[in-house]
């Protein structure tokens, strides 16, 4: 290919690679204030003999599907090790949420 037909494959899928970057960094500070403030308010939910474990189950779940929706589409290891934890974590919290705890 020279460089005429890369670019004319460019302007075709219309794909503008700093919207995906920006796209792509969204949502990680997405998940860092997610985790972040489902933490604290777990915390404080604890702190005052409330049960918590709904907090923890939402957050691990939407983690859970956003690094196994990555492992689908870029076949990173690291995204379904982080997606499994995510997984056995969520399942144990909406256990114990089920229980009462």
């Amino acid at each position: 290919m020279n460089r005429e037909e890369i670019l004319e494959k460019a302007k075709r899928e219309n794909k503008d690679e700093r919207e995906i970057f920006v796209r792509d960094q969204s949502m990680r500070w997405t998940y860092l204030a997610m985790v972040l403030s489902g933490a604290v308010f777990a915390f404080i939910r604890e702190s005052n003999g409330q049960p918590m474990m709904d907090l923890c189950a939402t957050v691990c779940i939407s983690v859970m599907v956003g690094q196994l929706y990555r492992f689908i589409k870029m076949r990173e290891k690291s995204c379904l090790v982080m997606g499994g934890i995510a997984l056995i974590v969520a399942v144990i919290a909406t256990v114990r949420f089920f229980m009462g705890h």
